[in-house]
Parts: C-alpha cells; sequence; structure tokens
C-alpha cells in the first residue's frame, strides 16, 4: 500500500492536498485520490483533496474558477501537504506561497518540512 509522510501532521488535523495537474493525464486525479485514500487508511479523518472539484463540477470551466475553488478549500486546512515534481505549476506555487504567509505548516512528501 502507498504511505504518505505523515510526520509532522497530527490526527485531528485537516490536510490539503497540494500537487500538479495542469497538462496532466486526467489532471492528475489518481494521484490526489490515492493520498487521501492513504491519508485515511492511517487514520486521518480530515482531508481536503481538491481534485474532487473537477470530479464533482465537471471539466469545462476556466483554470482561474477551479484555483479559486481550491485555494478556498486550502484556507480551511491546518496543514498542506505537497507531493510531485510542483516545479512548473502555477497553482501549487500558490498554494505555498499563501501557506508561508498564513504560516500553515508545509509537509513534502519527500520529507521536507516547513513551520
Amino acid at each position: 500500500m502507498f504511505k504518505v509522510n505523515t510526520k509532522h501532521i497530527l490526527k485531528t488535523q485537516t490536510i490539503y492536498i497540494s500537487g500538479p495537474m495542469t497538462g496532466l493525464p486526467d489532471y492528475n486525479r489518481a494521484a490526489f485520490n490515492l493520498r487521501e485514500e492513504a491519508f485515511r487508511a492511517a487514520g486521518y479523518d480530515n482531508v481536503l483533496n481538491p481534485a474532487k472539484i473537477s470530479e464533482q463540477n465537471g471539466d469545462g470551466r476556466p483554470y482561474e474558477w477551479y484555483l479559486k475553488k481550491a485555494l478556498s478549500m486550502m484556507l480551511n486546512a491546518d496543514v498542506l501537504y505537497v507531493f510531485g515534481d510542483v516545479t512548473t505549476s502555477r497553482g501549487v506555487d500558490l498554494e505555498l506561497y499563501v501557506a508561508s504567509r498564513l504560516r500553515m505548516p508545509i509537509v513534502f512528501e519527500g520529507g521536507g518540512y516547513v513551520r
């Protein structure tokens, strides 16, 4: 089974999953859903998955519409969990910026942590 990096994340905290979507097959939904399932299997009940936005609303809206919904979702989280190659993702870049300004803990799948 896939394992997420749970170091520095309390089970009572709400986790927002951040990763690249744009330009990837099926908007990388499988990778987001895999991580959500792994957190839930590890006993984390409060997991926010932005891939669910397009699953519930379809793919026909402008990028900015999804980004606004994702940022709104992220603002309800306690921890930002970041995975994948995010070097070219405008969305992840913005999520990291907002999280850092809000002093939200950022946990990277590869093991890094920013408080």
